[in-house]
């Protein structure tokens, strides 16, 4: 028996608390972010029935603030998920919280599995609340585009009779007169 494996041991478990540590705290930190996406796209979903458009501007800098957040920690999850998947021999090419979870501690697999089922749900809350918002932004532009057509066709010159009874079209807005004398 090596002596030196008990020391071995105890290196290799603190450098397994460590990884999951990290990985740990990346997700916190992710599911902060998430809820505060959510929180801000149900804010939009709010302002856009409300079409306060300053509002609107604010809201979307705050939701590219967040993205450019979830972006940040996302690829900094993957490593960490990377690294912890590599020390308990799960799949490195892919990691998944969930295949991580099987192949780690098992202090730290039901963790792990909770924080994917949290992001998980906070994900789909999110995207469906975003696809709600894009309906609404859908239903506005249509009422527009439909008001804009409206508009215009109003606008368009309106055929007058010619002395030959036939339509012709008249440079002239609005109503025409039939004669002018009294």
């Amino acid at each position: 028996m090596n002596p030196n494996q008990p020391a071995n041991e105890a290196i290799a478990q603190n450098e397994s608390d460590i990884l999951y540590t990290d990985l740990l705290e990346c997700l916190e930190n992710l599911v902060k972010v998430y809820r505060s996406l959510l929180d801000v796209v149900r804010r939009e979903k709010d302002i856009l029935v409300a079409s306060k458009l300053d509002e609107l501007n604010e809201n979307n800098k705050a939701k590219d603030t967040l993205l450019i957040r979830i972006r940040s920690l996302e690829n900094q999850r993957l490593k960490c998920a990377t690294d912890l998947a590599k020390h308990v021999g799960a799949d490195i090419e892919q990691p998944r919280l969930l295949d991580i979870a099987n192949h780690c501690d098992p202090r730290w697999s039901d963790r792990l599995r909770n924080m994917h089922s949290v992001l998980d749900l906070l994900i789909k809350r999110v995207a469906d609340v975003n696809k709600q918002n894009e309906e609404l932004v859908q239903a506005a532009l249509s009422n527009i585009t439909g008001a804009m057509e409206a508009i215009r066709d109003g606008l368009k010159p309106k055929p007058v009779y010619g002395r030959q009874g036939a339509a012709v079209s008249s440079s002239v807005d609005g109503g025409q007169l039939v004669r002018k004398e009294v």
